[in-house]
């Protein structure tokens, strides 16, 4: 199964225990699925831990670096898409999913209601809660 992690699942992944860490941690240890992440969707992810001082309560700066460079060498990270036509209320998460059609997604996972309630859904969108469920039951 190869799935895109949002940005904000990744970041709170790092930052919060709940399905995003779950999932990111059995990512991490098993493999469970192939995570399909490019240069812009790990930038992001490195930008938000990195730069925004207010999580500093949650993680450190060296902790975030540790994090993101994980990601970097566990996961294959693909060359950006190609930018393509607006697809969501807002453009700035398009690329996410020109991302996943790139690459033959089967979903996206994302706590972004700009992305959840697109009306399109190829390739899904799911909660990271329901994702989740459906490792544990694959």
């Amino acid at each position: 199964m190869r799935v895109v992690l949002d940005a904000n699942v990744l970041v709170s992944a790092a930052i919060s225990e709940g399905p995003s860490h779950r999932i990111v941690q059995g990512w991490l240890r098993h493999q469970t699925f192939e995570l399909v992440i490019c240069d812009r969707l790990l930038g992001e992810v490195r930008s938000v831990l990195i730069e925004r001082r207010r999580l500093r309560k949650w993680i450190s700066e060296e902790a975030a670096g540790l994090y993101v460079r994980t990601l970097a060498t566990a996961a294959d990270v693909l060359p950006d898409p190609a930018p393509g036509p607006e697809l969501t209320r807002d453009a700035d998460d398009d690329y996410v999913i020109h991302l996943a059609r790139a690459h033959n997604a089967d979903f996206v996972v994302s706590g972004d209601a700009d992305l959840l309630e697109w009306d399109e859904q190829d390739p899904p969108v799911i909660p990271p809660a329901e994702f989740e469920t459906r490792l544990s039951t694959s």
